[in-house]
């Protein structure tokens, strides 16, 4: 016949082997032997929590606190629980409680530092994190999630240090390769943040997400094949991830391969049928296969998925200045302007429809909108200067196409439309140094 204890080490044998269920069994003999062991409580509730029967290990949990009360560790475990249930205030209330018994707790202090951090309290998971640290030195964990901390707040020189001392302290930490890339891409320091995914490959290769991340890295640096080499990997990876295909699909509008590109929007939309941006993206790739009653579809649909969003108004105002509904077109692209004002883009396409009305102060005033909220904005110069030609006041136009020149030296149009303005104000040796550098271009005079 076995005693309490006999059947205690026979369970943590059992749950050692992660046989959890009989592991249970014993701990409920255990219970039934002796209704006050707080240690048979806890041992259940662990295996309990394992088998990710959340609300049991809580009950176990209970039991414990019931007659241990000042138990930090069963504080600390049922606070871990009610974290992975989502119930977050519980479970920094548990920290707190496991901290005030322990002060010398340090996951206790970390475990509620990511919890702040979720809930956009960085101030408190910093000051965890960094007791954390205090208490435990040489835990990297710690280090990553106050690096991450810093990141968020833009102190990338001390996010830096804590991803090199995770990295310093375990030189394979997944994480902190990573998040030490994201860091870098954050920055546009591109060729470090592929050095870095790469890292993470290295140690990881099945890694989908290092393949995405970098994937997305070259794609921003323009190197398209490479992006698709990354996506498909990820894909073949994770192949229930429709951010994946829509960004591989992407890649091939950039590569003007539409069809292909069709596919893997067809295929994000498959796995993510409210994905917004993959309808925009298909209907995008319709119209440039001339499926342009498809691609309406597609604005339609993702407007009806999100009425708020601008991009979805600014496509679908680009469709109907392309099938030259002109006044749907300022209507979508005023509601566009209306939902993200402070982008310049809408402004600058909605002075494009009003000068195709004739609407030319309307037309000026969108491209001014647009200029003030971008100065680089090109199209904004160019399509500005073109109005000051039809209304015939030369030196704006001047002016315009010149700020044109000097974003994009190499800009054609731009040199042929100043000669003529320079003409008309007798400007002539001007003028003609402008046409040849036009027809230098490729402009045919």
């Amino acid at each position: 016949m076995f005693d309490e204890m006999d059947l205690m080490r026979r369970g943590e044998a059992l749950r050692e082997k992660k046989d959890y269920e009989q592991a249970i069994a014993v701990f409920s003999e255990v219970i039934k032997l002796n209704p006050r062991l707080a240690e048979a409580y806890y041992a259940r509730g662990n295996c309990y929590e394992e088998l990710g029967l959340h609300d049991e290990a809580i009950a176990n949990y209970n039991e414990v606190l019931r007659f241990s009360p000042r138990e930090a560790a069963a504080y600390y475990n049922r606070g871990c629980t009610y974290g992975k249930k989502g119930e977050r205030t519980q479970a920094i209330a548990d920290y707190t409680k496991a901290i005030e018994l322990d002060p010398q707790y340090a996951k206790a202090y970390y475990n509620r530092g990511v919890l702040y951090f979720k809930r956009g309290e960085l101030e408190r998971a910093m000051a965890d994190f960094q007791q954390a640290i205090l208490l435990q030195p040489n835990d990297p964990d710690f280090y990553v999630s106050r690096g991450l901390v810093y990141t968020v707040q833009r102190n990338f020189e001390a996010a830096l240090a804590d991803y090199q001392k995770a990295i310093q302290l375990h030189p394979k930490h997944l994480k902190a390769h990573g998040n030490q890339a994201n860091l870098f891409e954050m920055q546009g320091k591109y060729e470090e943040a592929i050095d870095g995914y790469t890292k993470v490959l290295q140690i990881n290769p099945k890694d989908a997400k290092a393949y995405l991340n970098r994937g997305l890295v070259y794609f921003r640096m323009g190197r398209y094949d490479e992006a698709i080499a990354d996506f498909t990997e990820a894909a073949r990876l994770n192949p229930k991830s429709g951010k994946i295909f829509l960004n591989r699909g992407l890649a091939y509008s950039k590569k003007h391969d539409n069809q292909k590109a069709l596919a893997d929007f067809d295929e994000a939309i498959r796995l993510e049928p409210k994905n917004l941006d993959a309808y925009i993206a298909r209907g995008s790739a319709r119209s440039a296969l001339g499926r342009r009653e498809e691609a309406l579809e597609d604005y339609n649909e993702a407007i009806r998925l999100n009425p708020r969003s601008a991009k979805a108004y600014f496509h679908r105002a680009v469709l109907h200045g392309l099938e030259g509904r002109l006044d749907s077109a300022l209507q979508d692209y005023t509601q566009a302007i209306h939902l993200e004002p402070a982008d310049p883009h809408a402004w600058c396409h909605r002075g494009v429809i009003y000068t195709r009305k004739h609407n030319f102060t309307q037309a000026l005033a969108d491209y001014a909108a647009a200029l003030e909220r971008d100065p680089n904005y090109l199209a904004a110069h160019y399509n500005r200067g073109l109005v000051y030609r039809i209304l015939g006041q030369w030196e704006e136009a001047i002016a315009s196409f010149t700020a044109a020149i000097r974003l994009e030296p190499t800009y054609g149009r731009a040199y042929q439309n100043r000669a003529i303005a320079y003409s008309q104000i007798g400007q002539h040796s001007k003028a003609a140094a402008d046409l040849e550098k036009a027809k230098q271009l490729g402009i045919r005079l």
